[in-house]
This record gives C-alpha cells, sequence and structure tokens, in this order.
C-alpha cells in the first residue's frame, strides 16, 4: 500500500541525521577573523590605501581609499589608460570631470572618463574620506612607485617637494598620467602657475 504524501515526509524527517552544531563552528569562525592591515602611504594633498589592486580582480579594476584634511586635494590632471569613479564616503567633497562640477556629502558620485581632466577637493571643517575606483587596474603601480608608507591616514611627513615633483614627472609619463592644471587652493611646494605639469620648477618655499 503506497504510502501518503505526509507519512513519506515523517520518515524523511525522522529518518534525517541531526546536524551537530560543531559543524559549523568553523565556518562561522571566519567570521571572526580581523581585517586585513591597512597600509597607508602618503600622496600629495591625500593619503590612500588599496582596498583591491589588479592581481585581487583579475586586473579589471582598483579601488583605492584616500583620506584628507579640508582645503587638500589633487590638481586638475587626465589619466590616458584609466575611467575613474568616486564615491564620497565622510566629509564634503568637491568633484569636477570636465566642465561639470558637484559638490556632497557621503552618497555622492560622480564618474569620470578616460582623457577627460578631473580634479577634487575636501572643501568640509573635517577630513574626509572618498573612494577612488580606477577601470581597468594598473595605476596602482604609479601610486606604489612614489608613495611614502605612513603609520596612519592621518600622518604627515617630511617631503622634500622638489625631489618628489622631480620623480612624480617620468612617472607621470610612464603611467600615462597628465596634469592639465592647479589644485584648488595653493600648497606650498607645488608647482609654479606658469608650469602646471611640475615636471622642471617648483614653488618651494626657502
Amino acid at each position: 500500500m503506497p504510502l501518503s504524501r505526509r507519512a513519506m515526509l515523517h520518515q524523511a524527517l525522522i529518518a534525517a541525521p541531526i546536524l551537530r552544531s560543531d559543524l559549523f563552528a568553523g565556518m562561522f569562525a571566519t567570521a571572526d577573523l580581523p581585517a586585513p592591515e591597512e597600509k597607508w602611504y602618503w600622496w600629495p594633498g591625500h593619503s590612500f590605501t588599496f582596498k583591491s589592486i589588479g592581481k585581487d580582480t583579475g586586473d579589471t579594476c582598483t579601488w583605492m581609499l584616500v583620506e584628507n584634511s579640508p582645503r587638500e586635494g589633487v590638481p586638475f590632471h587626465k589619466h590616458l589608460h584609466e575611467d575613474e569613479s568616486f564615491y564620497v564616503i565622510d566629509g564634503q567633497f568637491e568633484i569636477t570631470v570636465g566642465d561639470k562640477t558637484v559638490i556632497g556629502g557621503p552618497g555622492t558620485y560622480m564618474y569620470g572618463p578616460r582623457e577627460v581632466q578631473h580634479r577634487w577637493t575636501n572643501i568640509g571643517e573635517k577630513r574626509g574620506r572618498l573612494l577612488n575606483v580606477f577601470t581597468p587596474s594598473g595605476l596602482e603601480n604609479y601610486f606604489f612607485a612614489a608613495g611614502i608608507p605612513i603609520s596612519s591616514s592621518s600622518q604627515q611627513p617630511s617631503v622634500d617637494m622638489a625631489a618628489l615633483n622631480a620623480q612624480l614627472g617620468p612617472l607621470r609619463e610612464k603611467f600615462g598620467v597628465s596634469r592639465t592644471g592647479p589644485t584648488k587652493y595653493p600648497r606650498p611646494g607645488d608647482p609654479i602657475a606658469s608650469n602646471p605639469t611640475g615636471d622642471l620648477k617648483t614653488a618651494v618655499p626657502k
């Protein structure tokens, strides 16, 4: 006599082994592992750490978290090989791409196509964080080549800006980065207005 559907379900539940909670201990333990230690670097206008680079993403994209103080930011520049996205995590930023400028706090997003000049600046009253995503990856090697290791995101190392600007010139050429204009706010040691690329001259305070 065939079993009813209800009887079959009842037998299946009785026959099923009871799984011990310790079988899942390893699975849940991984969630308690500490996050990888962030390695921060100093760069003119901001500090940065990478959340992922080419080796992590199959060379599809690079995720860079930046942090800086009020009135700090990057000069107008453009990338030959990468598109770039900007997403505000903390603080208030002004982001310009081409002839469009947006100002906003956390959640503000803007897209910058390759070969279009762009600039971003912390215009708030406290330190801010911005997520930059480069597509494809590869530009991380530009930052690794000249970034200065620091012990925390807010550390301000002593830097010879003349020497750094001389180093950045050939690196920009190698990685397809062109400086096309000034920062929003002048900063000590920045290239003078008559030479915005900064390859030959710098306004180094005496």
